[in-house]
């Protein structure tokens, strides 16, 4: 039995704890929060041991892996303190607010022998992994163009989320805090890096805090490929998540609507549909990223289990997690020298 604590009890905390309830061999045994209200929920639907101070959680020998789900400010002190701990560690994104940080939690992680991942969930719905699978069966040929787009509405986003996810000093702005799982999605379906970005915000005064509401990039992948993403938070309240992928390659092209379910697929090459059957295109239906049955934050957890009980290496890890926030302050760069930059991997200047 792999025995869990959750650091940080809002929105995506519920999920995660809702979720290991439906995991064999997992059991969330203690939750920490710094809100007493929201600690009061998790004493009174799973029993959960709670903490004000998290590291009261981390003291106890009995839990294996510890999820950390609090604002991007604290990852790092956690993680480490986590890692120190010798807990397994599940970590939601962005992995850190710095390149220091996340150059530290590179060290860190690799020098440990407890296991990370860090919470990309779009590599798990199921989609994602088809069209994954294809890619590199070379059904679509060498990738020419990804576009990929992320827009949902971020009024009432501090009720459900926290008046954090608005202060870049905290939660990174849109760019860092949401962005990373379309880069992080990108380099995983092509297995290239991107090499340089440029991007453009439309940007505002929430408060004291410079804060951008839309934003889009273009880039380049390392064989010459281009990528395009975009987001926007500035959909009407109460709005469904627009949430796409189109995949263009040299003899085919896929198409990813995660939030409509459904994907659709056309090649020169040929699908093969079923034992016999070589078709060239298809479309059907998928669920979405949190479903409870085979959503892709369960589909995560439950393969994060998996490793830690088998002794496998975890994937996405840290490094993947300091790519994608690498990738995403070079956007931010280029928003100031409105010029193409190129993404240091691994270097703290």
């Amino acid at each position: 039995m792999i025995n869990i604590g959750i650091i940080g009890f809002g929105w995506m905390g519920q999920i995660h704890a809702k979720n290991s309830t439906l995991i064999e061999d997992c059991k969330l045994k203690a939750v920490a929060d710094l809100d007493p209200q929201k600690l009061r929920i998790a004493e009174s639907l799973y029993g959960a041991d709670v903490y004000q101070d998290y590291r009261q959680l981390l003291d106890r020998k009995d839990i294996n892996a510890v999820y950390v789900v609090t604002p991007a400010t604290s990852h790092y002190q956690i993680v480490k303190d986590s890692i120190e701990a010798n807990k397994h560690v599940l970590c939601e994104k962005p992995l850190a607010l710095t390149p220091q940080e996340v150059n530290s939690l590179r060290e860190i992680v690799k020098k440990s022998d407890r296991k990370f991942i860090i919470c990309f969930p779009e590599r798990f719905a199921i989609s994602s992994q088809e069209v994954k699978d294809m890619i590199d069966q070379g059904v679509i040929g060498e990738i020419q163009y990804i576009r990929g787009n992320f827009r949902f509405t971020m009024k009432g986003h501090d009720v459900t989320h926290g008046e954090w996810v608005f202060d870049r000093s905290k939660g990174g702005g849109l760019i860092l805090e949401a962005s990373v799982h379309l880069w992080d999605f990108v380099r995983w379906l092509s297995n290239q890096e991107v090499t340089s970005v440029i991007g453009v915000a439309h940007e505002y005064m929430r408060g004291n805090s410079l804060i951008e509401d839309n934003f889009a990039a273009i880039g380049y992948l390392e064989k010459g490929g281009i990528v395009c993403i975009d987001m926007s938070g500035a959909f009407p309240k109460d709005s469904a998540t627009d949430k796409r992928f189109e995949i263009i390659g040299s003899e085919g092209y896929i198409y990813i609507d995660e939030f409509k379910n459904y994907m659709t697929i056309n090649s020169e090459r040929g699908i093969d549909a079923n034992p016999g059957m070589l078709v060239k295109g298809m479309t059907y239906k998928d669920v979405m990223w949190h479903s409870h049955v085979e959503g892709g934050a369960k589909r995560l957890q439950e393969y994060f289990i998996r490793c830690i009980k088998k002794n496998e290496e975890p994937k996405p890890g840290v490094e993947d997690g300091a790519r994608a926030c690498e990738i995403s302050w070079a956007i931010m760069d280029s928003l100031k020298s409105k010029k193409l930059e190129v993404i240091k991997y691994g270097k703290c200047e």
